[in-house]
């Protein structure tokens, strides 16, 4: 089985890791904010996560008031966190795509102020 198939298989019981995921979001997105606020002062940002899975980071991200985009390898997963804002609030944009290809090791212009993930390569 590819990486993609593995995480599309996982994408509709994943929350199942943590043993309360909500919790889990909540904190995750207090710690991200919290390094987000030490390294570019008071939001909110827009972020880019670039691994969003079901969303754990950018959900809780989001409920801080960042603007997030969710990307992950797995179109199962990100369609699952854009399900999962829908049922919390504001909306998060998500789209399949894979972070490994990198064209160049300086990366791009983008309207983020902070991605998540950097391209391993980069």
């Amino acid at each position: 089985m590819d990486t993609r198939g593995f995480y599309d298989g996982l994408a509709d019981r994943y929350d199942l890791i943590y043993a309360d995921w909500d919790a889990s979001v909540t904190r995750q997105g207090r710690a991200l904010d919290a390094l987000l606020t030490a390294a570019l002062g008071p939001g909110p940002h827009t972020v880019l996560d670039n691994a969003c899975g079901i969303g754990t980071q950018s959900l809780g991200l989001s409920a801080l008031g960042h603007k997030v985009t969710g990307t992950d390898l797995s179109p199962l997963a990100a369609a699952r966190a854009a399900r999962e804002a829908a049922r919390r609030g504001p909306a998060l944009p998500v789209a399949a795509a894979d972070m490994r290809p990198c064209p160049s090791r300086t990366p791009p212009s983008t309207p983020w102020s902070a991605p998540t993930t950097r391209c391993p390569t980069c």
